[in-house]
């Protein structure tokens, strides 16, 4: 049986949320008392301390017997690992039976956003080393029809792109690679040698148009390369 969300302490994070931000409250400042937020929110004192461990895990506040509740500085390597998770977690239903056509769209959207966007944050920033990188694991064309050369396609497709959101060396972004295990694993079986060809050329003239940095020209080739994904589930 699955664990039905907490919707009253998910209500009393928001809550304590949304007093932050209206009482412009910064890294260091004391949150009141468990006791006045029982008042302040009008739930108890259980409530208050399921939320505060909470926001405890995301790493927003810290606690301490003399020094009471306070807000942290964020850190986002912490964040981002809490975000994979999330979304592993999240996902899990898409391995074990079907996605309806409606998240696949959802998923595929939020996956043209995010590698769309990363591609301008590289292009500035791309070494040498790094397009290397790119180009080996961009020809992911198949040899033969066999499970191995496959399954080769298949990882070295999901590396690139992997790749791409690593460059960026934003956290926010490479918390990400989780969706794209799952978009991967979603289409694996739709791979053959033909489709193949097609996408290490998409991929090769990607990185090409970055080491040439030629921001429209990569992100043309990245919307048609995820544009034939668009009604894969229909």
């Amino acid at each position: 049986m699955k664990r039905k969300a907490n919707s009253k302490t998910d209500r009393v994070i928001e809550d304590i949320l949304s007093y932050i931000i209206e009482h412009q409250l910064v890294v260091g400042d004391k949150l009141p008392a468990e006791g006045e937020m029982t008042t302040l929110f009008g739930v108890s004192r259980i409530c208050i301390r399921e939320a505060l461990q909470g926001l405890k895990f995301l790493g927003f506040v810290v606690s301490s017997t003399k020094g009471g509740t306070r807000i942290k500085k964020l850190d986002f390597s912490l964040l981002s690992r809490v975000l994979s998770f999330q979304i592993a977690i999240s996902n899990l239903t898409y391995y074990e039976s079907t996605i309806s056509n409606e998240s696949y769209d959802q998923l595929l959207e939020a996956r043209c956003v995010i590698e769309l966007g990363v591609l301008e944050i590289i292009i500035k920033k791309i070494t040498q080393e790094e397009v290397e990188k790119l180009e080996r694991f961009a020809d992911c064309e198949m040899k033969d029809d066999s499970p191995e050369q496959l399954d080769w396609t298949y990882k070295r497709d999901c590396e690139f792109h992997r790749t791409l959101l690593e460059i960026s060396e934003n956290g926010m972004l490479k918390s990400f690679t989780k969706m794209l295990d799952i978009f991967f694993l979603l289409n694996r079986g739709k791979t053959n040698r033909a489709n193949s060809k097609i996408v290490a050329s998409e991929h090769q003239n990607i990185v090409q148009a970055l080491k040439d940095h030629n921001l429209e020209l990569a992100r043309g080739i990245m919307r048609h390369h995820l544009g034939k994904y668009k009604g894969e589930k229909e």
